[in-house]
């Protein structure tokens, strides 16, 4: 807030009037000068601040995307080998298949920085093309993360079907049958993570370019 005192002496003539109200005017340019910069300052820290977090978020998003790459394509490899053997013991052969062949990973992805961001206004203080890059990534990672939780509740479902029905960690006939359906889900959504991952990626890259 500013503060504008009256004059300590008498005002005499229009010249010390002018003169005065030049100085008061003079004053407030200044104090209003030095607001404003120390505002800009503190914009421009913020946003070099939320930027900063933003693009670490996704750097280290993408470093987790590109290792577990391999360990996601290897387990739809074998939930698409267990559906077949589920597939093969419902008819009735004898190949037996082991509750403990079926196995998922999934960890959250992070998104507190971005979150952050939108929540203090920080969004609003970066370039335009910048925050729409960003925005394409964490869109593309929600839909990924959507696609981890589905699989992982299909997985959830399948396991406590085939405990009960198993004996000795052996799957039975009747329990291949009621876990034929969960399976497919789950090698469909993972199928949709290895695809959207790879989107996933893209559009990290695409956000990290200055």
């Amino acid at each position: 807030m500013l503060d504008i005192h009256a004059p300590e002496h008498g005002i005499h003539g229009t010249r010390d009037f002018f003169l005065h109200l030049f100085t008061i005017t003079i004053g407030l340019l200044i104090a209003l000068g030095l607001e404003a910069s120390v505002e800009a300052i503190h914009h421009r820290h913020q946003r070099q601040e939320a930027e900063t977090l933003i693009r670490n978020e996704i750097q280290n998003n993408l470093n987790r995307l590109r290792s577990e790459a391999p360990q996601a394509t290897l387990e739809l490899h074998q939930m698409t080998e267990v559906l077949q053997a589920l597939e093969a013991r419902a008819e009735g052969h004898a190949d037996a298949l082991n509750a403990k062949d079926f196995v998922f990973h999934e960890a959250p992805i992070q998104d507190a920085a971005w979150r952050t961001a939108n929540s203090t206004g920080a969004l609003t203080l970066m370039d335009y093309a910048e925050v729409e890059r960003f925005s394409d990534a964490y869109k593309e990672q929600a839909l990924l993360q959507t696609m981890e939780e589905q699989a992982l509740e299909d997985y959830l479902e399948l396991m406590p079907v085939l405990s009960y029905h198993s004996k000795d960690g052996v799957v039975s006939p009747e329990a291949a049958k009621d876990a034929i359906p969960y399976t497919r889900r789950v090698v469909a959504h993972l199928n949709g993570m290895l695809a959207v991952g790879a989107g996933t990626v893209g559009t990290y890259e695409a956000a990290l370019k200055q």
